[in-house]
């Protein structure tokens, strides 16, 4: 799915140099850049509701809950063409090789919670809001992601975007064929950053 990258070790032993070498900047940026760096779509889920479930019903149950989620998104990711790359406290980070992949296990993610849900007491439902980023990006090893494009999906899905809602950065957004979803763009304001996006706009 991509050309492999290096280890979390070998971009230490260049950002060492980075930092010893200043004579040497441009050509160690570039290193980096060529061994790390990979054009792809990243998705961030962030789960909803984490504090009021966590008072409810307590941690050892919402770690259960996640633990749930977790089974019911990794095939929509995979049939995707994407891949897991960490489920980090309430949050799940993912890559595709293209945004239009992650749209759609977007959208498988959004349908199985749903589903789940509807057939689960209150207590256990799960909701989940989602942002999607593409661009250029230093992916690094199996599970580490880093540039504007990662930073952005973070922002979108974790704090801007609304339970049950994906959004999807400019960049994503405009990678896809226009008329296969309707979108709705967007403006957010957050640590002192404008970001436009586009909120996809489908019946959950």
């Amino acid at each position: 799915m991509y050309a492999p990258v290096g280890s979390r070790e070998e971009l230490r032993r260049l950002l060492r140099r980075y930092n010893e070498e200043p004579d040497q900047w441009a050509q160690i940026a570039a290193a980096i850049e060529q061994r790390f760096q990979r054009r792809v779509a990243i998705l961030v889920l962030d789960s909803s509701g984490f504090s009021r479930t966590v008072r409810s019903v307590g941690i050892v149950h919402f770690l259960a809950l996640l633990e749930r989620l977790e089974l019911l998104v990794r095939p929509c990711v995979e049939s995707c063409d994407g891949r897991i790359l960490r489920a980090e406290a309430d949050n799940i980070f993912a890559v595709f090789p293209h945004p239009e992949r992650a749209v759609r296990a977007a959208l498988a993610a959004m349908r199985s919670l749903r589903m789940v849900n509807d057939i689960l007491p209150k207590e256990d439902e799960i909701y989940a809001s989602i942002g999607i980023g593409y661009g250029p990006v230093l992916l690094v090893g199996d599970h580490d992601v880093y540039g504007d494009e990662m930073n952005l999906a973070c922002k979108l899905g974790e704090d801007l975007a609304q339970r049950e809602e994906i959004v999807l950065t400019a960049s994503a957004w405009a990678a896809l064929d226009a008329g296969e979803w309707p979108f709705q763009e967007q403006h957010y304001s957050i640590s002192g950053i404008e970001i436009a996006a586009y909120l996809l706009a489908y019946t959950p």
